[in-house]
């Protein structure tokens, strides 16, 4: 089986190609910038994008096109080769109020055009937080950080807005379940089903390392959603939270002792 991953040394597409590479998958990867070649690939796990919501307003054509454009380019492979695609759109495509939300949910759309022209097969999975050991940004990272290196744990707006937290590991194991013909083809929520807070979130981390956090609240850069959680994950048994914080927590005093 030929799989290429885009956005392979990205934090999720790099676990991916990993897994797959280390389980004797015939894996390439390609990242934004690299020459793409018209070959037939059996599945495209399609997850390179520039990922940032927030640099997506100061540089919208940026995201347009290396997010559109190469996708485009995904799914003419799909078309000409036969390949099935996995495509991560996210939970903030519910509400997109941003560039880089908006070409989200307009691939999702090109995807669907394309299976109804020309019967490509397809896996869309919207991503809600994931986060994980080598990750570095995204609240559950930032606020670990801030902790370990008594920083500010920074909030925008109250605190009060709800998010679905998945580890990173959960995010693989969909894919893999996915090329293991295990999950049909379709839209896929990717998430844990359970709702936390940013304020509890931030509490947790307070919990596991004993330290009180001095938070500095700042106003909400673009509109953001009240709560975005997976209603049907397609993961029934995801990692908790609290032992995705140890993770990540771990990793980061690990990494600050010089230990790797």
């Amino acid at each position: 089986m030929k799989i290429l991953v885009t956005g392979h040394k990205g934090f999720i597409g790099s676990q991916v190609y990993s897994n797959l590479e280390s389980n004797g998958f015939d894996v390439t990867g390609i990242d934004l910038g690299d020459e793409i070649t018209d070959e037939k690939y059996d599945y495209i796990v399609h997850m390179g994008a520039r990922t940032l919501i927030r640099k997506s307003r100061e540089k919208p054509f940026e995201y347009f096109s290396d997010n559109m454009v190469l996708s485009l380019r995904m799914l003419e492979i799909s078309r000409k080769h036969g390949s099935v695609i996995i495509y991560p759109t996210s939970g903030s495509v519910s509400e997109a109020t941003n560039p880089y939300s908006l070409a989200k949910k307009q691939i999702v759309e090109w995807i669907e055009l394309y299976r109804n022209l020309y019967g490509i097969r397809r896996h869309v999975l919207k991503f809600y937080n994931i986060y994980g050991p080598t990750s570095r940004k995204g609240a559950v990272y930032l606020f670990c950080n801030a902790a370990l290196n008594d920083l500010p744990a920074v909030i925008y707006g109250d605190g009060s807005h709800i998010r679905d937290f998945i580890h990173v590991e959960d995010a693989v194991r969909t894919i893999r379940m996915i090329i293991d013909g295990k999950i049909p083809e379709g839209h896929h929520e990717v998430g844990s089903g359970r709702g936390t807070s940013v304020m509890q979130l931030l509490h947790m981390v307070e919990q596991q390392t004993g330290k009180k956090l001095t938070v500095q609240y700042e106003d909400y850069i673009l509109a953001e959603a009240d709560r975005l959680v997976a209603g049907t994950p397609v993961i029934t048994d995801p990692v908790p939270l609290e032992t995705g914080i140890s993770d990540v927590l771990e990793a980061l005093k690990r990494e600050k002792s010089g230990i790797t």
